[in-house]
């Protein structure tokens, strides 16, 4: 059976999910989401919900994306989006945006 085509219910409302990714359009941004499953109207309650901002172009970074990190005053950090034109960390700093917090946090020591 082709993955795209299997039903799976959306771990937000219940709601059947009949294909993989959702899909959706975000401030200006296509969003594709496999995992976790949930359907493109939770996709979208989740992004405005949970989205935050990237300190270098001021766009929203939605859940579910990979963000480059900052450190900020007081211990506190910055995200940007992993984009050639954002990503002034490079991959030395980097993690998972997730609802509303940084997950997998990598932080690789130069040489």
């Amino acid at each position: 059976m082709n993955k795209n085509s299997k039903s799976r219910v959306c771990e937000e409302c219940g709601g059947e999910v009949s294909s993989l990714p959702a899909v959706i359009e975000y401030e200006d941004q296509e969003i594709h989401l496999f995992d976790p499953v949930v359907c493109a109207p939770c996709l979208r309650t989740l992004c405005e919900k949970y989205s935050t901002t990237c300190v270098n172009c001021g766009g929203k970074i939605p859940p579910y994306s990979q963000v480059g990190v900052l450190k900020a005053d007081n211990g506190g950090k910055q995200f940007v989006h992993m984009t050639p034109s954002c990503s002034t960390v490079g991959s030395a700093f980097h993690g998972f945006w997730g609802k509303g917090k940084l997950k997998h946090f990598v932080q690789i020591e130069a040489c």
